[in-house]
């Protein structure tokens, strides 16, 4: 395996992890998708999306290495306002098939979520899930209002720290990156949060701890400043993981989710 490959493996292989099994409440659905740099009539990837609750759509996305078995706090809530909650396992995790993921790839698996559920009264994500529900939303995905947790807001600096990991020289980045951007069907830097919010006028909630050490909290701070319509919520001590658990979250969440079915 040569520098670019193994710089290429690094970023987009998940590795191996069991699905965790869900509520009997829960219906699992099977859709097949097709990699979004495949030619049409290529190959297809059984993916699953687990559903819940009843009323409007809402759209819940989990994290890298993760999977929906791993939401049940938010899952709740979104079904405790009254909601019939959508919740992918992403290609790669939980009960999907796969060994790779990209922001495009699973931004093709909302589209394909939503061809079955019609357009969603909400949307949900932490992490690489908040990335790929906004990338989803740029590139076209219905979606009324959209709470963001702790999400990642820029793919190619990501990239290049799975680079720099594996071991590439800094003077070969920019050659792997375009090569990454034919993988993966278009270049990492042009998923940027913070231009894409510039278009995005959809009532949002932002909440990001500072001490998160996974997905800096100043690259949130900048989307929220360009995001019109936003709601920036600033937390401490919650990292990366705790958000998805913690009281206060969880309040704001349901309160933001109450505006729709209130209004």
């Amino acid at each position: 395996m040569d520098m670019f490959d193994k710089a290429t493996h690094r970023f987009l292989h998940v590795g191996v992890k069991e699905p965790k099994p869900l509520p009997s409440d829960v219906e699992t659905k099977t859709l097949h998708i097709q990699d979004p740099t495949q030619e049409q009539g290529g190959p297809e990837l059984a993916v699953r999306v687990h559903v819940c609750g009843s009323g409007p759509a809402a759209l819940l996305v989990h994290g890298w290495r993760s999977q929906a078995a791993d939401l049940p706090s938010l899952s709740s809530v979104l079904v405790d306002a009254g909601y019939r909650v959508w919740m992918p396992d992403l290609p790669g995790h939980g009960h999907s098939d796969g060994e790779h993921l990209s922001i495009p790839l699973a931004a093709t698996m909302l589209q394909a979520v939503q061809a079955q559920s019609g357009p969603f009264a909400l949307a949900v994500g932490h992490s690489y899930g908040g990335a790929s529900l906004v990338h989803a939303m740029f590139g076209g995905l219905q979606v009324q209002r959209v709470a963001l947790l702790a999400a990642p807001a820029h793919y190619g600096r990501f990239a290049r720290q799975a680079a720099l990991q594996a071991g590439m020289p800094q003077a070969m980045m920019d050659p792997w990156l375009a090569k990454l951007g034919l993988a993966i069907g278009c270049h990492p830097d042009e998923i940027d949060m913070k231009r894409q919010a510039r278009s995005l006028e959809v009532p949002a909630l932002l909440m990001h701890s500072r001490d998160d050490g996974v997905a800096p909290f100043n690259d949130m701070a900048e989307v929220a400043s360009e995001w019109r319509g936003a709601k920036w919520l600033p937390l401490d001590g919650l990292g990366h993981f705790r958000v998805l658990t913690d009281a206060g979250v969880l309040g704001e969440l349901r309160s933001f989710a109450n505006l729709r079915q209130d209004g």
